[in-house]
């Protein structure tokens, strides 16, 4: 059976490739954070004073590092999950279209065979005669 609705197949392919886009960018970019906070932290303290920056020492130390790492990965992966579900939603829904176009293909009464037609004589047949009456008795006869 032919597929319908070819954009919605494409525009779900594009949801799950953009998830998976998504989960890559994140994931690099995460550690690109975790290495930022490790290594660029003391750059950042060179050029702040420590009284105008009191938390710098927690935000961009090794601590503050793996913070930003796990909350950024969680997120990046959230992400990815919606994505990747928006386009399985999609899918989802192409399947059950598809499915109840089957069943009712599949269940749709058909027309039963007909029988060959009778032949019919080309002249009406005559009736039988009607039984006979029976008649009455004469009076004073008996039986």
């Amino acid at each position: 059976m032919e597929k319908k609705f070819k954009i919605l197949h494409i525009l779900g392919a594009i949801w799950k490739i953009l998830a998976w886009i998504a989960l890559v960018v994140g994931l690099l970019s995460s550690v690109g954070l975790l290495l930022m906070s490790i290594f660029g932290g003391e750059m950042v303290r060179q050029f702040i004073p420590p009284e105008q920056m009191p938390w710098s020492p927690r935000l961009f130390g090794v601590a503050g590092g793996i913070v930003t790492f796990v909350t950024s990965l969680i997120l990046t992966i959230i992400h990815f999950l919606m994505l990747y579900a928006a386009g399985e939603f999609v899918f989802l829904l192409l399947a059950i279209e598809e499915n109840t176009r089957l069943m009712t293909h599949a269940v749709r009464p058909r027309p039963a065979p007909q029988a060959p037609p009778i032949a019919r004589p080309s002249r009406p047949t005559p009736l039988p005669p009607p039984p006979p009456v029976p008649q009455p008795p004469p009076p004073g006869q008996q039986l």
